[in-house]
């Protein structure tokens, strides 16, 4: 199954590297998107009608799925129900 994982975050934020965190411990690739930095990620936020981060989204081959802040328990539960498993570097 393809998937893609995004992170919208800013810097200094301890919610975000929660689940920055989360997702390098279990070895899933992500790809953070840090809308302080990059003018596209805060465009990118900004229609996700959002005010806070970190925002993670879960993309697979047919559903995009959407976590707001730091809720781990519900990452983990989506995660599995997707059927994500950590990858080997």
């Amino acid at each position: 199954m393809n998937y893609e994982v995004q992170i919208f975050t800013q810097p200094n934020c301890s919610s975000c590297a929660k689940v920055k965190g989360w997702f390098q411990e279990n070895r899933i690739s992500f790809i953070e998107k840090d809308i302080v930095n990059d003018p596209q990620a805060n465009q990118e936020f900004g229609a996700l009608n959002e005010k806070f981060v970190p925002i993670t989204i879960i993309i697979t081959d047919d559903k995009r799925y959407q976590v707001v802040g730091p809720n781990l328990k519900k990452i983990k539960t989506l995660v599995t129900t997707v059927g994500i498993s950590g990858q080997s570097n």
